[in-house]
């Protein structure tokens, strides 16, 4: 999570764990998966967000490690998944 955290969205400029986009996370021997949860459903940042996720997961993991992130289209996003302080400082 620490390197989803230095990552921030195209967009909003807010990293993508405080934003609440990161979805699943699933460590397995030599994989890493991500799911991220666009903020809308015509998200027009996703492939940057999704190259920048895997840049940052991949300098983070060991060398040889299979990165693997996309976006989660079938979930959505809500307000309630910001982190509180984002929470509050955009009045929702």
């Amino acid at each position: 999570m620490v390197a989803l955290a230095s990552v921030d969205d195209p967009e909003m400029g807010e990293n993508l764990v405080d934003l609440g986009v990161v979805g699943e996370v699933e460590v397995d021997d030599g994989r890493v998966r991500v799911s991220l949860i666009p903020t809308s459903a015509t998200c027009p940042m996703a492939d940057l967000m999704v190259e920048d996720a895997r840049r940052a997961v991949q300098q983070a993991c060991p060398i040889g490690t299979e990165v693997d992130v996309y976006i989660d289209w079938d979930t959505k996003w809500s307000p309630e998944r910001l982190a509180p302080a984002l929470r509050e400082r955009f009045g929702w």
